[in-house]
C-alpha cells in the first residue's frame, strides 16, 4: 500500500505544488517517498527547478521488492508513459513476459509497461488492487484509474489550468487555493442510503474516480471519463459441484498470493474471515489472528449476542494461529472519534471504529492484515436484504421497497424535509437515489436473476465504501488491508454464477459455503449473516449518552447551522429512551459533525473541541 498526489496542467508551472501534497500521504507510505516532474518537452525530471506541466508523487509501504527496487514514480522501458501506483498487482509475475523482461521485484511496473502498448484497455488485465496515475509523455495527457471494485481510493479537482489528484482528500486541501466546501447533493444522499452516490464526495469540486474507470485529461484541458471493466459472456454455468471446486481454487491462489511474510487476520464465528484463515491453515501459514470484543455490563442482549471473541479465540487455537482480541471501549471511542474523522473524510457506510482499533493493534507486528471484505457484496451474504427482491412485483415496486429499506436503516424522506435547511433542503427536494439504482440497473443484460440485479447495485456504492473505509483505517496506522476473496478473478467468477449457487435454503453465499466445507467447523458453515458490530447502540443510551447529547444539540456543534436543531433533538431522543434504534443514523450525524469541524470550520483537532476559525456558514 502506497500513497500518490499530483498535478498536471495545460500551463507550464514553477511552484512545487506536489512536495507538501505528499507530506500529507505519510502515514500511507512510512517506507519512502519521491516525485518526479514532467518538462513541457515530455522529459522527467527529478527537481522541479525548471518549469513544469506535470508532477507524480510517490509515499511507499514497502511490501514487494527492497525499497530502492520499488521505487515510484516509475516509467515503461521505452520512456513513453510515467506512473504512479498505490496497491498491490497480484498477477504481476505473469504479465511480466508479455510486457516486460524486467526483474521481478516490484510488481507495479507492469503498469506503465501496459499502458504503452495497449493502451487504457491493457488496464483491464490487471488483476489486484489498485489506483494510479500516468503521464503519456507521446501526447501530454494524464490517465487517472482505479480498479474494478474500488479497494484503492483517488481523487481529485479540476483547477484553472488542469488538475490535480491524490489518494486522500486531504493532499488536495494542502493546494493553495482549494478549499473544503460542502456538496450539499452528497449530503443528502448521505442522510439518505449512508454514502454519496456515483462519484460525488462530501468535498464540492472534488471527485472520486469511480471503480473500474478511467478519467482522461488531455494536454488541451478536454476531461473524459470510460469504463476499462470488461463484459463477461454468459456461458453457460457449470454444476454447482464445479463451481465449488473451481471457487475453491481460486480462494487458494488469492490467498498465497496475497500472503506476506508480515500478514496477521480478522477472525471472526463467520464464513468469509474463517474462509480466509482456514486456506491459511492448509497451506501451513501461521499468523496472529485479530477480533475485537467488550464489556458486556450494560450492553442490549441483541448487542451482547454480537460479542465473537470467544468463539474466534476458540477457532483460532483450532486452525492452530495465535490469537489477540482487542478490547473496545466507550470512552475510547469518544477518544479517537477526530482522528478516525480525519483518516475517513470521506465519510461513507457504518461504524468504523472496530476496524480503527485492530489495524491499531496489529501495527507494531504486521504491515498487512488480511479481511474478508467483499464476501458479501459479491456473493449474496445480506439476507436482510435480498428480502426485498422481486417475488410477484415488478422491478420498479422492488426498487421502491430497496430504497425504502435504506432509508428506515437512515433517514426517510419525511425526516430529511424535516432535517435539512436552506440548500440542504433545495439539494434533498432534486434527490432521489431510487433514481440512480434505475439507471444501474438499466444497464445490466435484461436476463440477470434478481440476486445478481441486487448485487449489482450493491456493488455500485456499498462495496466500495465498505472497502475505502477499511483503507482509510489500516493505513492510519501504516498497515494494508487485504482483501483475498474480493480478488479481481474471484469477482468475476462470482459475476458469472447464477442466483441459486448464492442464495439457497435461506443462507447467502452458498457455494463459498460449499467451497469450504470441509475445512471449518459445522457451525460455521451454518452460521447466518451476522454482520460485526460495535455496541454503539447501547453506548449511546448508556456510557455515550451526554457526549451524543452535548456533541449534537450543545453550543458547540456547528452542524446547528446545516440541520434542524428540533428534528435532532427528536431522533437523538428517540434513540437514547430507547422509543426507536437510530444507531447507523447517529453514528453519521456525529460524523457529520466532527467531519464539519475538521474539514469546514477549520478546528484545531487538539484542542478542547471550542475556537473554530471560521463557522460553517462561511465554508459554505
Amino acid at each position: 500500500m502506497c500513497g500518490i498526489a499530483g498535478v498536471f496542467s495545460c500551463e507550464p508551472l514553477i511552484e512545487d505544488i506536489v512536495s507538501p501534497m505528499v507530506e500529507t500521504l505519510r502515514h500511507r507510505g512510512p517506507d519512502g517517498s519521491h516525485v518526479r516532474y514532467v518538462t513541457p518537452r515530455g522529459r522527467p525530471s527529478a527537481t522541479p527547478a525548471q518549469p513544469y506541466v506535470a508532477a507524480l508523487g510517490h509515499t511507499r509501504l514497502a511490501l514487494v521488492g527492497g525499497r530502492d527496487a520499488g521505487r515510484q514514480p516509475l516509467t515503461d522501458t521505452r520512456r513513453r508513459v510515467l506512473a504512479a501506483v498505490n496497491g498491490e498487482i497480484y498477477n504481476h509475475g505473469t504479465l511480466r513476459g508479455s510486457v516486460t523482461g524486467g526483474p521481478d521485484d516490484c510488481d507495479c511496473d507492469v503498469v506503465p509497461e501496459l499502458l504503452t502498448r495497449y493502451g487504457t484497455p491493457g488496464l483491464a488485465r490487471l488483476s489486484g488492487v489498485f489506483a494510479g496515475a500516468a503521464v503519456d509523455l507521446r501526447d501530454m495527457s494524464l490517465l487517472l484509474f482505479r480498479d474494478h471494485l474500488g479497494a484503492r481510493p483517488l481523487y481529485y479537482a479540476r483547477t484553472s489550468t488542469g488538475a490535480v489528484f491524490a489518494s486522500e482528500v486531504k493532499a488536495l486541501l494542502a493546494v493553495p487555493g482549494i478549499r473544503a466546501r460542502l456538496d450539499h447533493r452528497a449530503v443528502v444522499e448521505y442522510f439518505a442510503v449512508q454514502s454519496p452516490l456515483g462519484s460525488r464526495t462530501l468535498f464540492e469540486g472534488i471527485t472520486a474516480v469511480e471503480p473500474g474507470h478511467c478519467v482522461r485529461l488531455s494536454a488541451a484541458g478536454v476531461m473524459s471519463n470510460t469504463s476499462f471493466r470488461t463484459m463477461l459472456l454468459d456461458d453457460p454455468p457449470p454444476s454447482f459441484g464445479d463451481a465449488t471446486e473451481a471457487l475453491r481454487g481460486l480462494l487458494e491462489e488469492s490467498v498465497a498470493q496475497q500472503w506476506h511474510p508480515r500478514a496477521a487476520a480478522y477472525l471472526s464465528s463467520g464464513v468469509d474471515t474463517n474462509a480466509i484463515v482456514s486456506t491459511l491453515a492448509v497451506q501451513g501459514r501461521r499468523t496472529t489472528t485479530f477480533t475485537a470484543g467488550f464489556d458486556l455490563a450494560g450492553i442490549d442482549a441483541e448487542e451482547a449476542g454480537r460479542d465473537e471473541s470467544t468463539a474466534a479465540r476458540a477457532l483460532a487455537a483450532g486452525y492452530g494461529m495465535r490469537h489477540t482480541t482487542v478490547s473496545l471501549e466507550a470512552g475510547d471511542l469518544r477518544r479517537s472519534f477526530p482522528d478516525l474523522v480525519q483518516h475517513v473524510e470521506d465519510l461513507r457506510m457504518p461504524m468504523s471504529f472496530g476496524a480503527w482499533r485492530i489495524s491499531g493493534a496489529a501495527a507494531p507486528s504486521a504491515r498487512v492484515l488480511l479481511s474478508g471484505m467483499g464476501a458479501d457484496e459479491l456473493f449474496g451474504g445480506y439476507i436482510g436484504r435480498l428480502r426485498e427482491l422481486p417475488g410477484r412485483s415488478t422491478e420498479e415496486e422492488w426498487l421502491a421497497a430497496y430504497t425504502a429499506a435504506w432509508e428506515r436503516r437512515m433517514t426517510t424522506a419525511d425526516e430529511r424535509a424535516a432535517l435539512f435547511s436552506g440548500e440542504l433542503a433545495l439539494a434533498n427536494a432534486a434527490v432521489r437515489p431510487m433514481d440512480e439504482f434505475r439507471a444501474l440497473l438499466a444497464a445490466l443484460p435484461a436476463h440477470t436473476g434478481p440476486v445478481r440485479r441486487l448485487l449489482a447495485v450493491e456493488q455500485s456504492f456499498f462495496l466500495p465504501g465498505l472497502l475505502v473505509v477499511d483503507d482509510r483505517m489500516s493505513m492510519a496506522h501504516g498497515v494494508e488491508t487485504r482483501v483475498p476473496l474480493a480478488d479481481t478473478r474471484i469477482a468475476d467468477f462470482a459475476a458469472s454464477l447464477p442466483d441459486d449457487y448464492l442464495v439457497r435454503d435461506g443462507l447467502g453465499k452458498a457455494v463459498l459455503r460449499a467451497a469450504i466445507a470441509d475445512r471449518v467447523p459445522a457451525a460455521v458453515r451454518a452460521q447466518p449473516k451476522m454482520a460485526f458490530r460495535v455496541p454503539e447502540s447501547s453506548w449511546y443510551k448508556g456510557e455515550l449518552r451526554g457526549w451524543v447529547t452535548d456533541t449534537l444539540l450543545g453550543d458547540r456543534s456547528v452542524t446547528r447551522e446545516l440541520l434542524d436543531a428540533a428534528t435532532v433533538r427528536r431522533l437523538v431522543t428517540d434513540h437514547v429512551s430507547g422509543r426507536a434504534v437510530r444507531r447507523h443514523l447517529l453514528w453519521s450525524l456525529l460524523c457529520f459533525e466532527y467531519w464539519c469541524r475538521i474539514f469546514l470550520a477549520g478546528g484545531d483537532r487538539d484542542e478542547d473541541e471550542h475556537g473554530w476559525v471560521r463557522t460553517v456558514e462561511e465554508a459554505r
